[in-house]
């Protein structure tokens, strides 16, 4: 099932969870941080920093590029983003569910999705069995083209 939808609630909580985390690790809370934390789990699915940098700018122009790569940075090593690396030379950030799951990625217009596929989590381990690997996480990306894309070329 494809999923990008995490109702307003889980959303709102989902920016005060990361403000929080950012608290603790010893971040201050500037109005620019908190404008990338709500452009990245309130704005377009699976955003590039681009995408998070001009959202942020409508609210907060005085911020930088470089603030909002610092942040993500900061993110990822607290483990609460995903960065997506698909091979298009931009990558992109899942914070609303951090978690490893899998993606459908659509080659025609780059619309990247959450899926959910049962036993998807099993992987790793058998992964891990079949090879002798001491596995630490895994990606796995479907690619392919969305219904939208398949429906404008009918």
């Amino acid at each position: 099932m494809v999923s990008n939808v995490f109702d307003l609630e889980y959303r709102t909580r989902r920016v005060s969870a990361l403000r929080t985390r950012l608290a603790e690790s010893g971040c201050r809370i500037t109005p620019q941080r908190l404008a990338i934390l709500d452009a990245l789990v309130n704005g377009a699915s699976h955003p590039t920093a681009e995408e998070i940098y001009a959202l942020v700018l409508k609210v907060s122009p005085t911020t930088s590029l470089a603030t909002v790569y610092k942040t993500l940075d900061t993110l990822k090593a607290l483990g609460e983003v995903q960065e997506l690396e698909l091979g298009s030379g931009r990558n992109h950030y899942d914070a609303v569910d951090p978690v490893a799951h899998p993606h459908v990625v659509c080659t025609q217009c780059g619309r990247i999705e959450d899926v959910r596929i049962e036993g998807a989590s099993r992987l790793l381990e058998e992964a891990s069995r079949a090879s002798g690997y001491q596995l630490l996480t895994e990606r796995l990306e479907f690619f392919g083209i969305c219904h939208s894309c398949q429906t404008t070329k009918n």
